[in-house]
């Protein structure tokens, strides 16, 4: 049987990463597995085209909103795995409430990463209990023990949209504390909650550094992250990195942070965690659903935390 993956697989976002391991799982099962991103299709016409021509038996989609213009009215059976901006974020608008809640009632089934976003998602549509379903995230790591942060930074700090404001870079040794943010440059993310904290901790301790790592997801807040970036020292921005450089970095970071205003389940805190690297992550529901503060992790509630 032919599944296909449809996700808005922005490079390097969450998305694109659910979809390839619910690809390797339904695979791994004898399943074909095709993945597709929305903007793969100029409207609904090409989409059902792709389905008939390829065979098509069942689709799940990766988004309620992003994927809902060409699900609400699919001929083929699908499922909705729920992001998190979906759920947290897209109801506060009409259109894509609407959008969703039409997708939703089509849907033959719905997954959630945790209990807490079931609740949500109930709390939205309340007729949907007996088709939803959690399913935790899993992860798989790839780090190259061998490498060096040095080297890792040295490859892709030159990159177009790599800067730091005061060159702190340029002397990397063990003493370093580095610490990892690893988002998306868009506000759900919120890096720039936690810039004027890590910068004033730089001023007052060379050694630490704060590492942003991401794609340009929201142009205009892109510009604004990398203005605010000029003016803090101790900010690194490195683009996206391959998953081996990204989880290696993790290993050599004193922690992994997380900045968001909301989450699904935030897959850089899960690949942390398999690495054994400490995290600290903004103390919304999603975060505290899979950290145990003081045990597994730690919480806060504002920037100062440090």
């Amino acid at each position: 049987m032919t599944t296909l993956l449809l996700a808005y697989c922005f490079p390097c976002s969450g998305n694109l990463i659910t979809a390839e391991r619910i690809r390797t799982s339904l695979e791994s099962g004898g399943h074909r597995c095709i993945r597709k991103c929305t903007s793969d299709f100029d409207g609904c016409k090409e989409f059902w085209e792709f389905i008939t021509d390829n065979g098509i038996r069942c689709i799940m989609g990766i988004n309620a909103c992003r994927t809902g213009l060409l699900l609400r009215d699919c001929p083929v059976p699908f499922g909705l795995v729920f992001g998190g901006t979906d759920l947290n974020e897209s109801p506060a608008i009409p259109d894509s409430m609407d959008l969703m809640t039409a997708t939703v009632n089509q849907a033959r089934f719905l997954v959630c990463f945790s209990k807490e976003l079931k609740q949500q998602a109930l709390r939205l549509w309340p007729h949907v209990l007996d088709k939803i379903h959690i399913q935790p995230q899993g992860v798989c790591t790839y780090a190259s023990t061998p490498s060096h942060r040095s080297d890792i930074l040295t490859a892709y700090r030159t990159a177009e949209f790599g800067s730091c404001a005061c060159g702190c870079t340029d002397n990397l040794d063990d003493s370093t504390k580095v610490f990892l943010l690893v988002c998306g440059l868009r506000p759900v993310k919120d890096p720039l909650y936690l810039l004027q904290a890590f910068s004033e901790w730089h001023r007052n301790d060379s050694r630490v550094l704060l590492i942003i790592v991401g794609p340009e997801m929201n142009e205009d807040y892109a510009r604004k992250v990398k203005g605010e970036i000029c003016r803090c020292p101790g900010i690194l921005l490195l683009p996206p990195l391959p998953q081996t450089d990204l989880h290696t970095l993790m290993l050599h970071s004193c922690a992994v942070v997380n900045s968001s205003v909301s989450e699904g389940m935030s897959t850089a805190i899960l690949e942390a965690m398999c690495l054994g690297v400490p995290v600290i992550a903004r103390n919304i529901a999603s975060n505290a659903a899979i950290i145990t503060h003081k045990e597994t992790g730690l919480l806060y509630n504002s920037p100062e935390f440090a």
